[in-house]
């Protein structure tokens, strides 16, 4: 055997050291991910966050209106109020 194809055996088995060991790393990764139940956890909590943003969205736009009704004058509140009432009455039948 010459020089260079001890080299090349050298690289050669490295290679298939580091893929081996690779391979091995992302075994050992997945098993604790399992093991500590993150990949079905961690699709719950972002389903979870999600519905919250969606929440939070409804909650600023509810909070909005009451500011506005709260910061008129006594005509357009009278006003915003009787047209939410046909609003909700329509929305009855």
């Amino acid at each position: 055997m010459g020089f260079f194809e001890f080299v090349l055996a050298v690289i050669i088995v490295g290679t298939i050291a580091k893929a081996i060991t690779g391979g091995m790393k992302t075994e050992r990764v997945r098993m604790k991910t399992q093991a500590y139940g993150y990949g079905e956890e961690a699709d719950q909590l972002r389903g979870v966050v999600g519905e919250m943003h969606h929440e939070i969205g409804k909650l600023r736009e509810r909070v909005r209106v009451l500011e506005k009704l709260m910061t008129d004058d006594d005509r357009r509140l009278a006003d915003e109020i009787e047209r939410l009432r046909r609003t909700d009455n329509d929305s009855r039948l």
